[in-house]
């Protein structure tokens, strides 16, 4: 076969592949079990950066300042996470008794403290122990005895069940994103948040 020949057969294999969506199939005998495969699904939830800045941008001044900072849903109803955005200001720290919570930072630098013990007093909504295996309890004051941390664009935290986390001190503003899955035992040899009984008084 001449080279002009074999040039325009392969021009015309690959506008072929080109036509059923760029598709390689290995046209090879399937074992038994490997003809099926799992149901269609939607893609991915997905918001780009300016989605992201649009919805953090309408979120209410004075919630991004206080304590708790503002957030919007990630794929809301469709999985687990949040984009938070806060300002310099005093920030409660927080143990949560039995949720693992991932951070990814995306924009802004801060001093995180993790470990160690909340200071007390806890605030009135989250006194210690609770009744809610996955409660939140929070500080006004800070962490005693935590390690202190600068974080920024790039940085991954894990808070692990339990672990008090405190972002001390925050240059201006920092925004991360945030995912949280509760129901989560410590690791072995750590000992459990005390469970207060339903129903028990205070």
């Amino acid at each position: 076969m001449r080279l002009g020949a074999l040039k325009s057969l392969l021009m015309v294999g690959v506008a072929a592949l080109a036509g059923a969506g760029g598709v390689l199939v290995a046209q090879t005998a399937m074992k038994p079990g490997h003809e099926r495969v799992p149901p269609y699904r939607e893609p991915s939830p997905y918001m780009n950066q300016e989605q992201i800045q649009a919805a953090l941008n309408q979120l209410d001044p004075k919630l991004v300042s206080s304590r708790t900072g503002g957030a919007i849903d990630f794929a809301k109803g469709k999985a687990q996470g949040v984009v938070r955005r806060r300002m310099r200001g005093p920030q409660y720290a927080i143990t949560h008794t039995r949720t693992l919570e991932y951070i990814i930072v995306t924009k802004g630098t801060a001093t995180l403290v993790t470990g160690g013990t909340l200071i007390p007093p806890t605030i009135d909504s989250d006194p210690y122990p609770n009744s809610n295996p996955n409660a939140i309890i929070r500080s006004e004051i800070g962490v005693k005895d935590g390690l202190a941390r600068k974080i920024g664009p790039g940085d991954v935290i894990v808070n692990l069940p339990g672990t008090p986390h405190w972002l001390s001190d925050i240059d201006g503003t920092i925004e991360y994103f945030e995912i949280s899955v509760p129901n989560v035992d410590p690791a072995a040899g750590i000992e459990r948040a005390e469970l207060l009984p339903a129903g028990a008084p205070r």
